[in-house]
């Protein structure tokens, strides 16, 4: 119980033991002037009743707007509960909201980034071929030089064989032998370009 609860029993409990007690006196008849009459009755029974009256419409007074602030009570408790559920519907809702925004940025994130991978490969592969196409080309004139320069060569050493040959006369064995190796050497020429 409360403290003021508490002390207005002990007020009550007060003054019931001192009505009691005089009780005796507060129930002597005397003449009790009503403004516009006097009649005979005990005074201090009608104090005491009148006292009491006001007390019961006091207490019916205090139960009443007990009463109407617990109403307001439970109307503003459930008006907060109402606006609470609200808020966090209204929270629900807005967090599914930046989800969904979330994901479909992601979505478009991820595509835009694919499309982009998608694009660097191509033109890594463009630029692949035409790395592969450059050197090809590259190789086939290194090899046609080559061949060029193979052949002006062999050529050139042709023609100071056939001025060495004149010039000297040579044994007829030594020109079997000569020939042997020019064919052997004819034939290891052969074998390196079919080689290279």
């Amino acid at each position: 119980m409360k403290i003021r609860t508490l002390g207005m029993l002990l007020i009550v409990i007060v003054m019931a033991v001192f009505l009691i007690i005089n009780w005796g006196t507060l129930s002597q008849v005397t003449t009790v002037n009503l403004v516009y009459t006097e009649m005979e009755a005990p005074l201090g029974i009608i104090v005491v009743a009148a006292f009491a009256a006001v007390v019961v419409l006091l207490m019916a007074y205090t139960v009443w707007q007990q009463a109407s602030v617990m109403m307001e009570l439970r109307a503003a408790y459930k008006e907060a509960r109402t606006a609470r559920q609200m808020a966090e519907d209204a929270d629900k809702s807005r967090i599914a909201e930046i989800r969904a925004d979330f994901k479909e940025r992601m979505e478009k994130m991820e595509a835009l980034l694919a499309t982009r991978t998608d694009e660097v490969i191509r033109l890594m592969a463009e630029r692949n071929q035409l790395e592969d196409e450059t050197l090809s080309k590259f190789r086939a004139e290194q090899q046609a030089r080559a061949d060029e320069a193979r052949a002006s060569l062999e050529q050139q050493l042709r023609v100071l064989e056939k001025r060495v040959i004149e010039a000297l006369p040579a044994p007829k064995a030594e020109v079997v032998e000569q020939q042997s190796d020019a064919k052997e050497e004819e034939e290891a020429r052969k074998t390196f370009r079919e080689l290279f």
